[in-house]
């Protein structure tokens, strides 16, 4: 038994068996990635992304999909980026030479206790949807399919609200 808990059952005078065991499911403090710096510059993600990212490509993206693409829509692919503890596929999105979204991909499997994390750390969800669980304050979303976590700028607020209701 841990020092705190026996401890606790000591001051309230509770028996330490009578104490629930810690949960093997443990939450996770979720936190946007350090690295995601809204409004970098593709050479500056790419310099930064070289620590996190084992493997690192750009691309351009044609057609866009975002909108008010004016010169170029870019795409940083980074995979081995860790995650929980694992090695996961990322994509930066760049709009004009300016880090506007990132998509982290994850597994399906992890959606329950991930929502959960996101719930713990960020509030009750602004809107919920059948693709997204979506936490607006944050500029963070939980994609259903495929499973993965979108953050995004504040200039691209506007844009992502009619995705989440």
């Amino acid at each position: 038994m841990s020092k705190v808990k026996y401890l606790c059952a000591a001051m309230f005078g509770v028996s330490a068996m009578a104490l629930p065991l810690q949960s093997q499911a443990h939450a996770e403090v979720f936190a946007r990635p350090s690295v995601i710096r809204w409004g970098a510059t593709s050479a500056q993600l790419q310099r930064r992304l070289a620590y996190y990212c084992p493997n690192l490509s750009t691309r351009k993206i044609d057609p866009p999909f975002l909108p008010s693409v004016k010169t170029q829509q870019l795409q940083i692919d980074c995979d081995g980026f860790q995650f929980r503890g694992r090695g996961r596929h990322v994509e930066f999105v760049i709009r004009d030479d300016r880090l506007v979204m990132v998509w982290l991909m994850v597994q399906a499997s992890e959606s329950a206790e991930i929502i959960r994390d996101m719930k713990r750390a960020l509030g009750r969800p602004t809107g919920q949807n059948q693709n997204y669980v979506a936490f607006e304050r944050h500029r963070i979303a939980w994609r259903h399919k495929p499973a993965e976590i979108l953050f995004y700028a504040p200039e691209l607020d506007a844009d992502m609200k009619p995705d989440f209701r």
